[in-house]
């Protein structure tokens, strides 16, 4: 089986000013905790998330998860030292509350600064991947209205996006 590594390009940031700043939180991190996702077609894929070792020696996320599923920002998470040695998350500690919304942007569609401007003014933390992917999060309070914005979005075919929270809070 072959594997691939995908770790994350960019900061999360936020909005302000009318530019995308990252936020302290990306300051903070100071490890990379891989995560195994589905195999397919044969190659194990792992995405990297950077995170903030925690006293107790956990690790609370601080990055917007663009594949992997049921992790959010905030969440704090159990790892070990892999045989090669870099962290692989074993099991989520702890529910940071946020929720996220992976955005795929398409010819004729939503631009990128226009989603960033978009949900970024509605508070939304924002990982960029590629100009085509995007990565949101969001607190519980603004979760319902940034869902009803991206179906608004989608539904006029702007763009498409996906939740990446499949488990009940």
């Amino acid at each position: 089986m072959t594997a691939r590594y995908v770790e994350h390009p960019s900061p999360t940031g936020r909005i302000h000013g009318g530019q995308l700043v990252p936020i302290p939180e990306t300051e903070l991190a100071d490890v990379t905790v891989w995560l195994a996702l589905p195999v397919e077609d044969g190659t194990q894929t792992w995405e990297g998330l950077r995170a903030a070792t925690q006293p107790n020696g956990s690790y609370k996320i601080c990055a917007v998860p663009l594949f992997a599923y049921d992790l959010n920002f905030g969440d704090r998470v159990a790892a070990v030292a892999s045989l090669e040695g870099p962290l692989v998350a074993t099991e989520i500690l702890e529910d940071g509350g946020h929720f996220t919304f992976r955005v795929a942007l398409h010819d004729g569609g939503a631009s990128l600064p226009q989603v960033v401007a978009q949900f970024g003014a509605m508070g939304c933390l924002i990982e960029g991947w590629t100009d085509s992917l995007v990565g949101l999060s969001c607190e519980p309070a603004e979760a319902q209205s940034v869902a009803d914005a991206l179906t608004n979005q989608e539904h006029a075919g702007r763009l498409d996006y996906e939740t990446g929270r499949q488990r009940a809070v």
